[in-house]
């Protein structure tokens, strides 16, 4: 792992993901990681709530719909990313390098996101045409409406959480591949590149290997 002071000295030329010569700069808000008790909880909510969201036979309350699943769900991820922005250390960095393949990944993960965004609304605009009108009417739904009614019920959460995760990973300090350390004050690196690797451990005392 490579260690950074949240302003290295001396010039890096290459980007720490790829190891290529920087073309661009952009500034980069580096975030520490959650704690370990904090992404469980986010993994046992999933479990416990998304689950049964997929599986109706999973579905243990006394409402067998997914809603109030999916209120659940939402609720806890919600709670959990109140209490890891409370907790979070950040370092902003001005001035970051980055390469055109950083570029490109970016622009491809910011695509996608949007793209994610997007299908919220056209997902929710199915219920409009084809389930509402039976629901006014006097007969039972048909299968038609019951699937599509579902369907309007998670599509929309899936593709907004989607596009939530996605536009995390689109930011720069997540392209570049480093967190901020515990203190505040650097930034890790985990499996930077080798040539980054080399060139900022190659100035004395501004960085370290571990």
């Amino acid at each position: 792992m490579v260690v950074v002071p949240a302003q290295p000295g001396g010039r890096i030329s290459v980007c720490s993901r790829h190891g290529n010569p920087v073309t661009c700069t952009a500034s980069a808000r580096f975030r520490s990681r959650p704690p370990a008790w904090l992404q469980t909880a986010a993994a046992v909510l999933v479990v416990a709530f998304g689950l049964p969201v997929a599986y109706p036979a999973a579905r243990y309350l006394d409402d067998p719909d997914p809603e109030l699943y999916l209120l659940l769900l939402g609720t806890g991820l919600f709670a959990g990313w109140l209490a890891h922005n409370i907790m979070v250390k950040l370092v902003d960095v001005p001035a970051w390098g980055f390469c055109p393949a950083c570029r490109a990944r970016r622009a491809n993960l910011v695509t996608a996101a949007t793209s994610c965004f997007v299908l919220v609304p056209v997902s929710c605009a199915l219920y409009v045409p084809v389930v509402l009108p039976e629901q006014l009417g006097e007969g039972e739904p048909s299968t038609l409406a019951e699937i599509v009614r579902w369907a309007v019920v998670v599509a929309p959460a899936v593709f907004a959480i989607t596009g939530v995760v996605l536009s995390a990973y689109a930011r720069w300090a997540v392209v570049a591949g480093g967190v901020a350390g515990r203190d505040g004050t650097t930034v890790e690196f985990r499996r930077p590149a080798a040539r980054f690797a080399q060139q900022v451990t190659g100035h004395a005392g501004r960085a370290e290997l571990s």
